[in-house]
């Protein structure tokens, strides 16, 4: 079997939306792991089992040696040298764990790991080189987060600006383009974004040269994960409508004309008793709109939840919410939110709230399903779609791991790995 040198940020056993995804788009392959990774904070026995179960799961022998929280700079860890020194350090560790493999592949986000692709490219330019992308890199909408930017205190905004100069630099996903053999992207929609980003500040190959090296794997589901999963949920209370959102209300992921959009249909529905779950992170200028308009009566809000725990969560909602990141109509909408493959699977009813360019509003359109753009008469027309008439609105996104992958592995076999 051949041998893969596999650079992550954080990586099994710890749960996160980007460690499915990765372990996804590599659990399947004809490789042997040797994986560098950051420690993440705590644990989610319920993932682990799924994992352990997993006879692909031996493929994977990981190496963590620095802790994640170390190699981060923010308002909650503010000692900038400790985190770059720890960067640096994991960049060489993950750089001198090399010891022949055939392949090195690196996840983004965190953007460094780009930089150990680059350092093995120069060492051994017969190394074929798998580079992939969880999210933009290059001028990432969320770098340019306006609204977000003023909300923060004077000291917040500088470990912004920080992050943003150090931890998210453009140049290490050009790098990438320009050097790696193959670039894995979730959706047509995240590739064509970052392409037009490279040819507008970078342009140092053509543009036809990076189409050849892309490949879509998109969002996908193991199947023995779902079969051992409880079918049976509590029934909905009859008398209330619950809408529940699974996931981090942050920077573009905006949610005011949703509370606005709420504010009018409680007003002219009065007896129509709804209420909105929120699991995740929330955004205090939300919770302050949402007391301000009295309605705290129709929201709850959660702290971050376990693996089981949601997919149980999510089967007994009546309906479920999918907030999408907001930017302007014109331009391309480059994210994909991983629970789009879980509501399909659970065949729940979806509110969306996004825009006419992402992936979300595309799969979204393909199945006549309730898509809001962000504005509050469009969202209040959804919740009456759902909520009173009923409507049908199921996303149409259940794609199996193994056909997820099927592109991929056969890029891989024309790299010609024996060279």
């Amino acid at each position: 079997m051949k041998r893969c040198l596999a650079v992550t940020g954080t990586f099994l056993p710890y749960n996160d939306v980007t460690t499915q995804l990765l372990y996804k788009q590599l659990r399947l392959l004809p490789f042997h792991y040797d994986v560098c990774a950051l420690e993440g904070d705590g644990s989610d026995p319920s993932f682990e089992k799924k994992i352990s179960a997993d006879p692909n799961y031996q493929k994977f022998s990981i190496t963590a040696p620095y802790k994640y929280r170390d190699a981060t700079f923010s308002i909650k860890n503010v000692n900038l040298v400790k985190a770059l020194y720890t960067v640096d350090q994991y960049v060489d560790y993950a750089v001198n764990m090399y010891d022949g493999h055939d392949v090195v592949y690196t996840a983004s986000l965190p953007c460094y790991t780009t930089r150990v692709g680059v350092a093995l490219k120069q060492k051994h330019p017969n190394i074929k080189w798998i580079a992939s992308f969880s999210d933009p890199i290059n001028h990432s909408p969320y770098k340019y987060d306006k609204e977000t930017i003023r909300s923060y205190y004077p000291v917040q905004r500088e470990c912004f600006y920080i992050y943003i100069h150090y931890y998210f630099v453009d140049k290490d996903e050009a790098d990438a383009f320009e050097q790696a053999d193959l670039l894995l992207f979730i959706c047509e929609e995240q590739r064509d974004f970052m392409i037009e980003q490279y040819n507008r500040y970078f342009h140092n190959i053509p543009e036809e040269e990076i189409r050849k090296k892309c490949v879509i794997v998109p969002l996908s589901y193991i199947p023995e994960w779902y079969e051992t999963e409880e079918k049976t949920f509590k029934d909905p209370d009859p008398d209330t409508f619950v809408l529940a959102h699974f996931g981090r209300i942050y920077g573009l992921r905006i949610i005011k004309e949703f509370i606005y959009a709420l504010d009018a249909f409680t007003k002219e529905h009065p007896d129509i008793k709804i209420l909105v779950e929120q699991y995740g992170e929330f955004r205090k200028s939300d919770l302050k709109l949402i007391r301000a308009l009295g309605l705290e009566p129709y929201f709850i809000i959660h702290d971050k939840y376990s693996y089981d725990e949601g997919y149980r969560k999510m089967g007994e909602a009546d309906a479920v919410l999918l907030f999408d990141t907001i930017m302007p109509e014109d331009e391309i909408q480059p994210y994909l939110p991983s629970k789009v493959l879980e509501y399909s699977l659970l065949k729940k009813n979806v509110l969306a709230v996004t825009t006419p360019k992402s992936p979300t509003y595309r799969l979204m359109k393909q199945t006549d399903s309730v898509v809001c753009r962000y504005d509050r008469n469009d969202i209040k027309q959804g919740l009456e779609d759902i909520v009173i008439n009923k409507k049908r609105s199921i996303i149409d996104y259940s794609i199996v791991n193994e056909d997820a992958v099927a592109d991929l592995k056969k890029r891989l076999s024309d790299l010609d790995l024996d060279d």
